[in-house]
């Protein structure tokens, strides 16, 4: 089904869907670029530029190459999003993609939403790197396929599975640097006759560098798989991490150091997947994830409701049928019910802002269900339409439609792709923005709602040893949901705006070098108040290089240079500083087997801020070892 674009101009289902058998005839050419294949854009394995989307992919290569430890620290290079952290190990991160609000960008692993906190946030900053195989951001609104929460877009982790390895692999590392940091990690994957499995077991201990800024984080993640035919297959993933973090507080005023502040946190997951291919042409999925996120928030002195333990419960279903009707055209529908309830218990006496001291002050659940309906259509060689639309309907909010038109076009003469396209999508209010409880406002059952356009350019050159890529995005939100100082009142704004370009430049001549830098020019702002959005840098500029003086060392720097910030609110809001942080990276290939490596985190110990009051780590360096076999 396509949906027309909003200008009112259609175009018939014949000439979009059906097209002459003139058109389709023949093989259409093989593109001269790599065809990286993405999955998050269309829910279904798709060359990246056939997508009419702006995907971001960090590979299980780059991660390795750059020594990537959490997630925060591979979403730092994509174009167009924003980490805002506060400073220490584990500490709560920010995600603005787009200039979005944290809440407004969905987090999935391999397609399963992953439970949130009461904030609606993910808790992306205890969340390792150990069993991922790689990442796609996807940015723009993303509602037709994913549903709410997905503004700014959605951040697909994709996990490692040992399907089809020849012989099993197992790898060991070490590592050991700054603020009394170790950090070990134990994997194997393989597979023998109709079954696979991969497996990841990890432990990061740090102390810091400021008063009560630990982390004890433990992490097992595994993927099992079997094929139980030549048409049926079985996965199960399980997930499991627990973190232990201090607290420091910001630097002056309330919540400033103590020792004693903590903040334990347990997320575990288990999800089996079938996915039966019932014909040649027809796929059909079905996702079934029961996950649980609790935290306990300790020693924060009484009478304010900060010691709670707080719990978050999901269940998810998800059918997903592929259909290709034709080389040229693949329908995909389905459906979708996620059932989450949450709860929140006070350790703390009455007090100011408990009055009812040791008890239940949240304890809600609500349900959706979803349909949604998606075409991919090659209506000429090269050129691409798709469309997707989705119904959501909530047991605690209002109801939504929403949809997407976007197309691509690759030149053949020139390898030129330009893409297009435009969604609508909406967000419902977090649990802390409608529970009175948590200074929030239950009036709040209107969802924030945007609509987004985009339209870019990507051009490969050099023998396709380089390429450049150029994007215009701009989305329109209204009802977003904005804090007032100094504890609320919440209000929905009328309207808001976020609008930019996101540039990116791949340059590998040989493979002893290689270089890449990605540019975001953004405004985000509140039309109803004439004010900016906070946290939202108006520059970011982002580049890695790398260097083989010898096939076996490989040296690398990065660096990530953030201008024109405000933070505060209120009165408060202000200018804070800009800020350029270096990162050196270092590894040599002892055999085949063993691999050294070190890096230097903030080489030139630059002193700045993410968050206002929150200093950042400063120059740390760190080192191990990596056994493969």
């Amino acid at each position: 089904m396509f949906i027309p674009p909003p200008c009112g101009r259609s175009i018939t289902l014949a000439a979009v869907f059906f097209g002459s058998s003139l058109l389709h005839g023949a093989e259409p050419p093989k593109p001269a670029i790599l065809a990286e294949r993405v999955i998050t854009a269309t829910k279904t394995e798709t060359e990246r530029w056939r997508t009419a989307s702006s995907v971001t992919v960090i590979d299980r290569k780059k991660i390795d190459e750059q020594q990537l430890e959490m997630v925060p620290d591979a979403l730092r290079q994509v174009p167009g999003l924003t980490i805002a952290d506060r400073g220490t190990s584990g500490s709560v991160n920010g995600i603005f993609l787009r200039g979005t609000n944290s809440d407004q960008t969905l987090v999935v692993i391999d397609g399963r939403p992953v439970p949130a906190n009461l904030a609606g946030l993910y808790n992306i900053e205890t969340m390792t790197l150990d069993n991922v195989e790689r990442i796609e951001v996807l940015r723009g609104p993303a509602a037709s396929l994913y549903g709410g929460k997905t503004l700014g877009g959605v951040i697909n982790i994709i996990t490692r599975s040992g399907r089809d390895l020849k012989k099993p692999e197992t790898m060991l590392s070490f590592e050991s640097g700054s603020f009394g940091t170790f950090r070990e990690n134990l994997g194997t994957r393989g597979s023998a006759g109709i079954y696979d499995w991969s497996l990841e077991l990890s432990r990061q201990d740090t102390q810091g560098y400021r008063i009560n800024s630990q982390m004890q984080l433990s992490n097992a993640a595994a993927k099992f798989g079997a094929q139980l035919g030549d048409t049926l297959r079985l996965d199960l993933d399980l997930r499991y991490y627990n973190a232990d973090v201090g607290v420091p507080g910001a630097s002056a005023g309330f919540g400033a150091n103590d020792p004693d502040d903590h903040v334990l946190s347990e997320y575990w997951s288990i999800s089996p997947r079938i996915v039966w291919e019932t014909t040649e042409h027809w796929t059909q999925t079905l996702t079934y994830q029961l996950g649980n996120f609790r935290q306990s928030s300790t020693n924060f002195g009484g009478g304010f409701g900060l010691n709670n333990r707080i719990t978050t419960r999901s269940h998810f279903w998800e059918y997903q049928s592929v259909f290709k009707a034709a080389d040229w055209w693949t329908i995909t529908a389905g459906a979708w019910l996620q059932d989450i309830g949450y709860s929140r218990y006070n350790d703390d006496p009455p007090g100011i802002f408990n009055p009812g001291g040791n008890s239940y002050d949240v304890d809600q659940a609500e349900t959706n269900w979803a349909v949604f309906l998606q075409s991919q259509a090659e209506i000429l060689p090269g050129w691409n339409i798709l469309g997707s639309i989705r119904h959501d309907e909530y047991s605690d909010f209002d109801d939504a439609t929403t949809w997407r038109a976007g197309t691509s076009w690759r030149m053949p003469w020139a390898q030129t792709i330009l893409h297009a396209n435009y969604g609508t999508a909406f967000a419902p209010a977090s649990p802390q923005n409608r529970e009175a409880a948590l200074f929030g406002n239950p009036a709040f059952l209107k969802p924030e709602q945007s609509k987004g356009f985009e339209f870019g350019i990507e051009q490969p050159f050099a023998s396709h040893k380089a390429t450049f890529s150029l994007t215009y995005f701009r989305n329109s939100i209204s009802n977003l949901i904005v804090f007032t100082p100094p504890f609320g009142p919440l209000q929905q704004i009328n309207q808001a705006r976020t609008e930019g370009l996101e540039a990116a430049f791949n340059w590998q001549p040989a493979d002893y070098f290689g270089f890449n830098a990605q540019y975001t020019y953004l405004d985000a702002d509140d039309l109803t108040a004439g004010t900016r959005l906070v946290r939202r840098p108006r520059h970011m500029i982002s580049a890695d290089t790398w260097v083989k003086p010898v096939p076996k060392l490989r040296i690398g720097l990065g660096a990530f240079y953030t201008i024109d910030r405000e933070d505060g609110f209120g009165a408060a809001q202000r200018d804070i500083e800009d800020y350029l942080r270096l990162r050196l990276t270092a590894s040599y290939e002892v055999s085949r087997n063993l691999e050294l490596f070190a890096r230097v985190e903030n080489l030139l110990g630059e002193r700045y801020e993410e968050v206002l009051g929150f200093p950042a780590m400063r120059t740390g360096a760190y080192a191990g070892f990596r056994l493969r076999f």
